[in-house]
């Protein structure tokens, strides 16, 4: 079950989900009621969730259809059941009984501990594509990482099911570049990664939920032409999952601008690792999870990334993957400095949907992060 279908996540979520690929398939959706435009009454909810598809995903163009009468959409011959109602009413409890719940309505619901437990009543498991660090983390760039390098214990989730947080796109690209630097600290027998600190500036494509006009100021009310708007993003919660270094998110430059978006991230530890240490480490991680994350050695713009189902792609070519040793004198300190393409529409919902292999498979490698705090 599928909460939420009328933004980039829920849209390219059902686009993008391949049974025989993922294990499982979304076969039903629940979505609020999408009003016509009296100007265009020919396109009722189906058709307007139909157009939604396609602007999401134009590969999807002849092989997406609706069947109106029944609330189905075809895509790909597949059938997938549309309930048009808020995710709050108790109408949708009555839906059925599911293996997966994914919500993806908006932030604000996956905020709320009352309203993610009350999934549990739908389905066995549930993921949240937003942070909630109330929630334990399932970052899928984490599995089958050793977090004893960070002084951390691995935890899996119930077998029997559980209610998780998936983390924002950047939460995932984050991780995805905190997974190369562990595999460079195990590769190298370093015995622990001695993480002092992490920064992290984001460059994030312009949303939907972006307007034009001038109706407000931030970096999602503010008008998006010429105009670089700087934000914040939910990667801050997921970094302070991470204990004993410190933590910062600068900026999440919101800029008008197709997927993916860019990410730097600054690693200060006390492992002693080189520019090779640090490109091995990102090729085991790379091998380890060829679905979230990959490689480029050249350095070149973001459209040759704008198709990649990968969550990020790091760029290793040397003017980009840097690593500084002893970069503050006599503090015993390196610095590594990571760039990636982070792609937050296509690469995210593939990294969301192999969460869900996992959890349904009972993949013992899934790593949860613990909560941190109540937010909500």
């Amino acid at each position: 079950m599928l909460f939420g279908a009328g933004a980039d996540i829920g849209s390219n979520l059902i686009a993008q989900n391949d049974p025989r690929r993922d294990g499982f398939a979304i076969t039903d959706v629940v979505t609020r009621h999408i009003d016509a435009d009296p100007a265009l009454a020919p396109l009722g909810p189906m058709r307007q969730l139909h157009g939604r598809l396609l602007l999401a995903d134009p590969s999807l163009l002849g092989q997406v259809d609706v069947d109106e009468a029944r609330n189905i959409l075809l895509v790909r011959e597949r059938q997938v059941r549309v309930h048009f109602a808020d995710v709050t009413d108790d109408s949708v409890l009555g839906l059925g009984r599911f293996d997966l719940a994914i919500v993806a309505t908006h932030r604000d619901h996956i905020r709320s501990r009352t309203i993610m437990d009350r999934f549990r009543k739908v389905a066995e498991h549930v993921i949240g594509v937003a942070e909630n660090t109330a929630l334990p983390g399932l970052y899928v760039p984490l599995a089958g990482a050793d977090l004893s390098l960070l002084g951390m214990t691995s935890t899996v989730p119930d077998p029997d099911g559980g209610v998780y947080t998936l983390g924002s796109c950047q939460c995932v690209g984050w991780t995805a570049q905190l997974r190369g630097v562990l595999e460079a600290a195990r590769l190298s027998r370093a015995g622990a990664v001695g993480l002092v600190r992490a920064e992290v500036d984001i460059v994030h494509p312009d949303t939907a939920s972006s307007q034009f006009g001038t109706t407000g100021v931030g970096a999602r009310r503010e008008d998006a032409r010429d105009n670089l708007r700087p934000g914040f993003s939910q990667l801050k919660g997921s970094m302070s999952r991470v204990p004993g270094a410190s933590m910062l998110n600068t900026v999440s430059l919101r800029v008008l601008t197709q997927p993916p978006g860019y990410q730097v991230c600054r690693f200060f530890v006390r492992a002693e690792l080189t520019y090779d240490d640090v490109l091995a480490g990102f090729r085991q991680a790379a091998k380890a999870l060829p679905t979230v994350i990959s490689l480029a050695d050249v350095p070149i713009g973001s459209r040759a990334f704008s198709q990649s189902r990968s969550a990020a792609t790091v760029i290793t070519a040397p003017t980009h993957l840097i690593v500084v040793p002893d970069v503050l004198p006599g503090a015993g300190i390196t610095q590594i400095i990571t760039q990636a393409y982070v792609h937050n529409t296509v690469g995210y919902c593939v990294a969301v949907l192999e969460a869900g292999s996992r959890l349904l498979a009972a993949d013992r490698t899934a790593t949860l992060l613990p909560p941190v705090e109540v937010t909500r």
